[in-house]
């Protein structure tokens, strides 16, 4: 990767942000109801599974923000060498834990259609409420990828090294995969598990529809078990598609009436 994108990477106030299977969630992926572990993605790939962007071939830079105040950029390059090289930052403002967080993620083909990869991770910051109580976390995702054509699967192991539960992160295993029909629509289905539990506790499901009209429509819906209470969530999203610039929309809408809808707006630069 060129060294001005990386220093554009401090400086550019740009992706998404969510607390859930992750320590990030992008925003194609929380338009897509958490549902795009088995997905062939660019920049997102970075937060969701690392190896998904192996296929991908690119090269971009990608921001999000997400309102009112949390946000993160990535950069991600598939393109220049067999070894392909991602770089992420955020920033969160919108939970008890004021936190920011990098990732540095390694990917190649292992096969014609098999792609694995490392992401290795480091969390920090304190709670919002209590300046003295600080957090932090450094740990190691590891991912993979089946590419059949018609049909990608995909596998990502977080928190390898146990992770840490002052920062809402255990040791987790998501599985997920993604059909698509003529290039143009998509399902996609996600599970995420707690290594210490057998049952998933959160399911995902998703799809999107890419118009030749240069631009494709996201739905999603994501549903959970936590300590007994059902929690879910229905999303939706949009993109704008062209050559150079792409720019996205999410919005979540959560069932429960205590929460209120979350906004997501950003954009990709391909080089």
């Amino acid at each position: 990767m060129k060294t001005p994108l990386i220093a554009f990477l401090f400086w550019c106030v740009l992706t998404s942000f969510s607390w859930g299977y992750s320590d990030f969630v992008p925003l194609r992926e929380r338009a897509q109801g958490h549902s795009l572990t088995g997905a062939i993605q660019t920049n997102d790939s970075i937060y969701s599974n690392p190896a998904a962007g192996i296929f991908a071939t690119t090269y971009s830079v990608e921001g999000t923000f997400a309102f009112p105040k949390s946000f993160s950029t990535s950069i991600l390059d598939t393109r220049t060498s067999q070894v392909g090289g991602g770089i992420g930052y955020f920033k969160d403002q919108s939970s008890e834990l004021n936190l920011q967080g990098l990732r540095l993620t390694a990917s190649s083909r292992v096969s014609e259609n098999v792609g694995l990869a490392i992401a290795g991770k480091a969390v920090w910051g304190n709670r919002l409420n209590k300046n003295t109580e600080s957090a932090s976390l450094k740990d190691v995702d590891v991912g993979a990828l089946w590419n059949l054509g018609f049909m990608t699967a995909g596998a990502v192991l977080r928190n390898s090294f146990g992770g840490d539960e002052s920062v809402n992160q255990e040791r987790e295993l998501s599985i997920g995969a993604r059909m698509g029909y003529s290039d143009a629509v998509f399902f996609s289905a996600s599970a995420h598990s707690k290594l210490r539990q057998i049952t998933p506790y959160e399911f995902g499901f998703g799809m999107e529809y890419v118009s030749p009209w240069f631009f494709s429509l996201m739905g999603g819906y994501r549903f959970q078990t936590a300590q007994g209470t059902p929690n879910s969530c229905w999303s939706t999203g949009v993109s704008f598609l062209s050559p150079r610039l792409s720019v996205h929309y999410a919005v979540e809408f959560p069932r429960q009436t205590q929460d209120s809808a979350s906004h997501l707006l950003g954009a990709t630069m391909n080089f």
